[in-house]
């Protein structure tokens, strides 16, 4: 099990062998300090978005609603994936997602176990600064409580 202090890992739906996730880009409000709140962009009310576990093998189809003022994407930092679910617009044909729409990204984890990350990649500079990160992990199914005690996920980032 993976804890990413303060974020929640990103809860699915399993149909047919396929892991269904919801991510919501959307303006957040984070405390950055007790009582210091700051404007930003996130996934699902929170920056940096909820932690995403998966196992290799599996069937993920993760639905990405826009909620914010202009198109964004999501890059799936490291893993092998198909062109057209990559998140990245500029250079391959994967969809950008328009202010009020969704997009399904599915694909196969065909990654060993390792610890990735996603993020936009449309207007990277400003939505990756304003927030739009968080953790993915592909967990070791062979794995037991008796190989390790914790495993924390911490992701810096600088919001601006």
């Amino acid at each position: 099990m993976v804890i990413t202090p303060n974020i929640p890992n990103l809860p699915y739906v399993e149909k047919n062998g396929i892991k269904y996730f919801t991510l919501v880009a959307e303006p957040v409000k984070t405390e950055i300090l007790p009582g210091i709140f700051m404007n930003a962009w996130g996934y699902n009310g929170i920056t940096p978005g909820p932690t995403i576990c998966v196992y290799p093998e599996d069937y993920i189809c993760i639905r990405v609603y826009n909620k914010l003022p202009q198109p964004t994407s999501v890059h799936w930092h490291g893993l092998d994936v198909p062109n057209v679910m990559d998140g990245v617009p500029a250079i391959e044909p994967s969809p950008r997602i328009d202010p009020g729409y969704y997009f399904d990204y599915h694909f196969r984890i065909t990654n060993p176990p390792g610890t990735h990350m996603y993020h936009s990649h449309f207007y990277t500079v400003k939505q990756d600064m304003m927030g739009l990160e968080g953790g993915f992990i592909i967990l070791d199914p062979n794995e037991t409580k008796e190989d390790i005690q914790r495993d924390y996920y911490l992701m810096l980032g600088a919001l601006s």
